[in-house]
């Protein structure tokens, strides 16, 4: 089974161009500056970045839809969220490699 497409993927794109008929003549319209990602840290509501990730970086991996399920539905069953879920597997990760955990 397919998932539909994500409408975070579509903020990077660039915005179709407007039919010419759209716009009255003589007058153009302003450009949309799109969004670098960075963050200025103000905590303002158009800051593009949550404040829950400033200062975290993505980890991403592809796992099978049952895996995906089962970390899901244990997870929430635990009363976690799956990032929290995740951190907690890959600090036992960590230790059964002889590192030390690094928490969330």
């Amino acid at each position: 089974m397919s998932r539909k497409p994500s409408l975070l993927a579509l903020r990077d794109r660039e915005p179709a161009p407007s039919p010419a008929s759209a716009e009255p003549e003589g007058r153009a319209s302003a450009p949309i500056a799109p969004r670098t990602g960075t963050a200025t840290g103000s905590g303002s509501s158009s800051s593009p970045v949550a404040p829950s990730r400033q200062g975290k970086k993505a980890m991403t991996g592809y796992f099978s839809p049952e895996m995906s399920f089962a970390m899901h539905m244990t997870a929430r069953k635990h009363g976690m969220s799956l990032q929290d879920a995740m951190a907690e597997a890959f600090n036992d990760w960590l230790r059964k490699m002889g590192e030390s955990p690094v928490g969330k």
